[in-house]
């Protein structure tokens, strides 16, 4: 292993199998999804991606981006929490806590990140056997399981505890739900 050397490179959990196997000088199996970073450890190469998607689903649904300093995420169902605008966009070099949404003053920034976002979800339908999206699945079932049906419930929920003023703007995001 490379001494001094620090990989700041871009890389999926699924490369970890791969960069073991070349460590270990094992066979690779053709049915992997991820690539070795092993050149990166005993080389000090770059060899990352230039960017990685994200996805998550359990308690809101939404996919990110990662790429230079930017985390673009896009929100497909906010899990009845307003926080969560459709299109985000933080610089991770400025605000490492991911404090400050700048989509709106970097509009080419988010385009990049859309086109990212695309050819990643492309790719990926185009090599899943299944031919279907996790994530799409889990909004087709009305999104996350803890939403799923029950806004009614929660606009109660919001009205008996003082928070009346959260109602309108969620009958407004998912007007479906009341029909």
């Amino acid at each position: 292993i490379v001494t001094g050397h620090v990989d700041e490179d871009l890389h999926y959990s699924v490369d970890l199998l791969p960069t073991l196997a070349e460590w270990f000088d094992l066979p690779f199996s053709p049915k992997w999804d991820g690539q070795s970073f092993a050149p990166a450890l005993f080389e000090g190469e770059s060899v990352g991606r230039d960017f990685v998607v994200l996805s998550q689903f359990a308690h809101v649904c939404q996919r990110s981006v990662r790429f230079d300093d930017w985390l673009y995420m896009r929100t497909y169902h906010d899990g009845y929490q307003l926080a969560f605008e459709r299109d985000m966009l933080f610089n991770l070099a400025e605000d490492p806590h991911e404090q400050h949404n700048v989509a709106e003053e970097n509009p080419e920034v988010v385009r990049q990140a859309v086109a990212m976002l695309y050819d990643w979800h492309d790719e990926m339908m185009r090599t899943n056997d299944r031919h279907s999206d996790p994530l799409w699945t889990v909004l087709e079932e009305g999104g996350p399981y803890h939403a799923n049906g029950h806004l009614p419930m929660y606009i109660e929920r919001l009205k008996q505890t003082g928070r009346a003023d959260k109602v309108q703007p969620l009958m407004e995001r998912h007007p479906n739900e009341f029909k």
